[in-house]
C-alpha cells in the first residue's frame, strides 16, 4: 500500500507541477519531435502512476477480504517507524467500489469524448468532399471562401481543404510548401495525438497537465509539420505560405491548419536555425527528463520495498 500511495503523490505532482516546466524546456521549439515526446511522456507517467496505484490498492484489499488480514501501511518513508492499520473488510469493500466505479467514469468520459471528436473530424472531411472540387493533388479538395486558409482533418479518407481564395494568394511552390506541412499532420497522425489530449483536457480540465497539453503539444506538432515541410520543399516558399495565410484559422476546432497557431514564433524559428552543439544539448536534457520521469515508479517501488 506504501507503493500505491506513493505512485498516487506521484502522478498527481506531476500533474500540477510538470507544466511549468516543460513550458520552459519546450517553449523555443529547439527540437520539436523531443518536445512533443516529453509532453507525452509526461501524460503516460501521471495515467500509469495513477493506474498501477489503483490496481494495487485493489489488489491489496482483495487480499485482505480473502484472507482476513488487515491492510497496513508503512509509514517509514514518511519519518514514522511503525506500520498504521488501513481499512477493515468494510472499509475495503467501499475503498475497491469508489476506486472502481470513478475510474470507470473517467475511462468512460474520455471514450465518449473522443468518440465526439472523431466523428466530428470524419463529418468535416466528408461534407468538404461533397461542397469542395477535387484537385491534382491527391486527398486535396477547394472549397469556396473569401479568405485564404488551408487546413486537414481526419476522415474516411482524410482530406486536405484549401479555399479558393488561397489558391489565388498561393504561387506553386507556395502551395506545394503548404500541403506538405498538411500531409505531415497526416502522415504524423498528429491529429490522432491531438485528440487524445484534447478528450483528457476535456475529461479534467482542473488539472494543469491535462489542460495545458493540447495546446503546447499543438504548437510543437505545427513546428513538426514545418521541418518536415522544409526538408522536402525548402524554407523561403514555406514562409512566405505562411505569411500568406497567417490570421486565418481552420473553421472547425479539429482541424490542424498551416497558419493558425503562433505564427510568428514558428516563421522567427525556421529563419533562425538554432545551432548543432545546442540541438544536441537540448536532446540530452529532455531524454534524461524522460527516462528520469519513467523511471520514478520503479525507483518508488524499490524504496517501498527495501
Amino acid at each position: 500500500m506504501t507503493a500505491a500511495l506513493w505512485l498516487l503523490l506521484y502522478g498527481s505532482a506531476l500533474a500540477w507541477w510538470a507544466p511549468p516546466v516543460l513550458r520552459r524546456m519546450t517553449r523555443h521549439g529547439i527540437s520539436p519531435h523531443m518536445g512533443v515526446a516529453a509532453w507525452l511522456a509526461t501524460v503516460a507517467a501521471t495515467l500509469a502512476a495513477w493506474l498501477v496505484a489503483l490496481i494495487m490498492v485493489i489488489g491489496a484489499t482483495t487480499d485482505s477480504i480473502r484472507t482476513g488480514a488487515v491492510v497496513t501501511l508503512c509509514l517509514e518513508l514518511f519519518g514514522f517507524s511503525e506500520h498504521t492499520p488501513m481499512a477493515g473488510r468494510i472499509g475495503s469493500v467501499v475503498l475497491i467500489a469508489v476506486g472502481t466505479l470513478t475510474s470507470g467514469f473517467v475511462v468512460m468520459r474520455i471514450g465518449r469524448c473522443l468518440s465526439r471528436l472523431r466523428a466530428r473530424s470524419h463529418e468535416h472531411a466528408r461534407a468538404a468532399r461533397i461542397v469542395g472540387r477535387p484537385t491534382d493533388h491527391p486527398n486535396v479538395v477547394v472549397v469556396e471562401a473569401d479568405r485564404p486558409a488551408a487546413y486537414c482533418v481526419v476522415g474516411r479518407p482524410n482530406a486536405i481543404i484549401v479555399t479558393s481564395a488561397a489558391m489565388k494568394s498561393l504561387n506553386r511552390s507556395q502551395l506545394k510548401a503548404v500541403l506538405a506541412h498538411e500531409n505531415a499532420h497526416i502522415s504524423g497522425r498528429h491529429h490522432h495525438i491531438l485528440m487524445a489530449l484534447r478528450a483528457l483536457g476535456g475529461t479534467l480540465p482542473r488539472l494543469p497537465l491535462f489542460a495545458t497539453a493540447p495546446h503546447r503539444v499543438g504548437e510543437l506538432l505545427e513546428m513538426c509539420a514545418d521541418d518536415t515541410a522544409v526538408r522536402r520543399v525548402g524554407t523561403h516558399p514555406l514562409l512566405a505560405g505562411l505569411s500568406a495565410l497567417a490570421g486565418e484559422h481552420p473553421p472547425a476546432r479539429e482541424g490542424l491548419a498551416a497558419a493558425g497557431t503562433a505564427v510568428i514564433a514558428r516563421a522567427q524559428r525556421l529563419l533562425t536555425p538554432t545551432r548543432r552543439h545546442v540541438r544536441w544539448r537540448h536532446r540530452i536534457c529532455l531524454t534524461a527528463a524522460i527516462t528520469a520521469m519513467l523511471a520514478t515508479p520503479a525507483l518508488i517501488q524499490v524504496l517501498c520495498h527495501h
